[in-house]
């Protein structure tokens, strides 16, 4: 499969997830249950007046940050220009949008507001929060076609992560998001491997510990049944001990069935936006996007931006990995 394939499905992926999990975030699965019985399709979020907050289709903060990140990469050369995203994602927090963004980002903007300093993150009282996560999503996949550099790749999805977030925990889920996906569009490393390769890569913190735990449940999954039973056990709020691994758990135990994966996710229920995002940026990039069916693209509010940034992100890739032969070939 073509990386430029994997490179789309991955942004797609993201977007799509986030969009299916929007509108039950903060759910219980029991609530959702008795709700939707099993949510397979776009759906309006609304307030407690049936009010609609956000249409069908429409994705929540963590692909509007993922998306300042790909700005930021396409416009800096490829480079993780902290002042350069800083000032779109202040943007962000006063438009339309800005009331959806975590705690965490919404206080690390104002801080950048009120500084002018970009690179100072925030930590929060709490657990650390996982949405850090998704807008790392476009770093990995710049980096994804070069060679593996750790100390590079360490370094850039730090500093990317930094503008938000500073909280260590926060920082290392990010790096195995980022790792996951890089590995993927790569092919380094086949599915049922790679919780245990990214645990490894992220060492002994509590993220690492419960990726552990993510991969051992792995080998009893793949009925729905018994996932949600184990994305239960894992659990799927922002934490980001619980989100990050609750993601990799639902893409190896569905590495090729997009749909079952972000799916089964979303309807578990707790930070379904984020998770299902996670969910939907790994088994794009495994599937590429052509894999992704399309009734969830044709439907997904802003698709137009991402089917224009996804070949751009690629193209710089291309041209950070010094494949020029590539990069001039026609689409």
């Amino acid at each position: 499969m073509a990386a430029r394939e994997r490179v789309l499905g991955s942004l797609l992926g993201l977007a799509i997830g986030d969009a299916l999990g929007m509108p039950v975030e903060g759910w219980s699965r029991a609530a959702i249950a008795d709700r939707y019985g099993w949510i397979d399709r776009y759906l309006p979020r609304q307030g407690h007046d049936e009010t609609v907050l956000l249409s069908a289709g429409e994705f929540t903060d963590d692909t509007e940050v993922a998306l300042c990140h790909v700005e930021g990469l396409l416009g800096g050369d490829g480079q993780v220009e902290p002042e350069t995203v800083g000032r779109r994602l202040i943007r962000l927090a006063r438009g339309q949008s800005g009331w959806l963004l975590d705690p965490t980002t919404s206080a690390a903007i104002a801080r950048m507001e009120a500084s002018d300093r970009f690179e100072d993150g925030v930590a929060l009282p709490g657990p650390p929060s996982g949405a850090v996560a998704t807008q790392v999503v476009p770093v990995a996949l710049l980096q994804s076609l070069a060679a593996f550099v750790p100390e590079v790749f360490v370094r850039e999805v730090t500093r990317a992560a930094r503008l938000t977030h500073a909280d260590p925990e926060s920082i290392n889920g990010a790096l195995a998001i980022a790792y996951a996906v890089r590995l993927l569009v790569s092919e380094d490393v086949p599915p049922p491997d790679l919780i245990e390769v990214v645990a490894s890569f992220v060492d002994q913190d509590r993220v690492a510990r419960r990726l552990r735990l993510a991969a051992h449940l792995a080998m009893t999954g793949g009925s729905r049944a018994r996932d949600l039973g184990n994305l239960a056990e894992l659990g799927t709020s922002l934490d980001v001990a619980q989100c990050v691994p609750a993601a990799l758990y639902a893409f190896v135990t569905h590495p090729e069935d997009f749909v079952e994966a972000v799916l089964t996710a979303v309807n578990t229920g707790g930070d379904t936006d984020t998770v299902g995002a996670l969910v939907g940026a790994l088994v794009g990039a495994y599937v590429g996007a052509s894999a992704i069916p399309t009734g969830l693209v044709d439907g997904l509010e802003g698709r137009m931006y991402i089917l224009v940034a996804g070949p751009g992100l690629y193209r710089l890739a291309l041209s950070r990995a010094g494949r020029f032969l590539e990069l001039h070939q026609p689409a």
